[in-house]
């Protein structure tokens, strides 16, 4: 068995390469210039344009499934035309290129962002409606938008899944993620002020296990929910404060009160280049979310389970410790 991971080097990525391994699987990667999450490990690494859909073809020529995980990933108004670009069109082309190589399998990674939120107090399940709102963030509806390529192109014959993860967190974060920055301010004190919320949030190597099941036993033109189980960001601090041995967090803070801090958190970012730990489309996505999401069908098909949330902050700041992030 042989497979092409798009987005190899990424958190994503790194952990299911890592889940192929295990199975026997070969591995090529297409990846861009930061590989440490590969690092040591038995693989092929190539690199390529994602939207160009013949060279994309020639690296299928030899597998028997492709992992589509490449995303341009962030919940704040960023390059909306390069989003488009990468998450839509590179969408676009891996499919033109898999259907082109008769490639056997194709697991496209989503997102629970995909899914319109609304009437959040009914479960989110798998024939929720996708996001349509043309005012919704550039991710949102960028995810949503692949979906539909991915349905169209198993139209045309593609044998194609789709995993919808919720908030993903874990080791082998080296970028690191959003959230793994947060865990790690909160693990180093550096986050001593938190926001009373939270959000569904599941391991990464839970979801990577569901992906390569998929494989096997997903069916085509199903997409399944890979949720975790919902947390607050106190149940994330006080998991920190057990591996850490001191106190993490001393206030927490409304939610309503984090958008007060945006015009600052926009000077700030400005100011530094960096990106904010808050902004519009991360508070919104915290503020409107559906806390019902029971994956029931990944369970059932897939054989999905997600380990406890205080177990996956112990191993990601175990792996920051070993990895010298903390």
């Amino acid at each position: 068995m042989r497979a092409f991971v798009t987005g190899g080097s990424g958190h994503v990525g790194g952990n299911l390469v890592r889940e192929l391994i295990s199975r026997g699987y070969g591995v090529k990667c297409l990846v861009r210039k930061d590989t440490r999450a590969l690092d040591g490990l038995d693989v092929e690494l190539v690199r390529g344009d994602l939207n160009d859909a013949s060279a994309m073809g020639a690296h299928m020529q030899d597998v028997d499934t492709v992992f589509h995980a490449a995303a341009f990933v962030a919940v704040e108004r960023v390059d909306e035309a390069l989003m488009e670009r990468i998450n839509v069109g590179g969408t676009r082309a891996m499919c033109e290129a898999a259907l082109n190589a008769s490639v056997g399998r194709f697991i496209h990674f989503s997102s629970v962002h995909a899914f319109s939120q609304m009437p959040t107090d009914q479960p989110l399940t798998e024939d929720r409606a996708l996001v349509s709102d043309p005012d919704a963030t550039p991710y949102d509806r960028t995810k949503a938008a692949a979906h539909r390529v991915v349905m169209g192109a198993c139209d045309s014959g593609l044998n194609a899944s789709i995993i919808h993860p919720t908030g993903i967190i874990g080791p082998n974060d080296w970028k690191p993620s959003r959230m793994g920055a947060v865990i790690q301010d909160i693990a180093t004190g550096q986050m001593p002020i938190i926001l009373r919320t939270g959000f569904n949030w599941v391991d990464v190597r839970d979801v990577c296990r569901t992906a390569v099941n998929c494989v096997e036993m997903g069916r085509k033109g199903q997409n399944y929910l890979a949720p975790g189980s919902w947390g607050s960001m106190k149940d994330i601090s006080d998991a920190a404060s057990e591996v850490v041995g001191k106190k993490t967090a001393y206030l927490q803070l409304p939610l309503w009160s984090a958008y007060l801090a945006l015009p600052f958190a926009g000077i700030s970012s400005a100011l530094t280049g960096n990106r904010t730990a808050i902004n519009k489309g991360s508070l919104h996505a915290l503020d409107v979310q559906c806390k019902d999401i029971p994956g029931a069908l990944a369970k059932e098909e897939l054989r999905h389970t997600s380990r406890p949330l205080a177990e996956t902050v112990r191993d990601t700041i175990d792996w920051m410790r070993s990895n010298d992030r903390l």
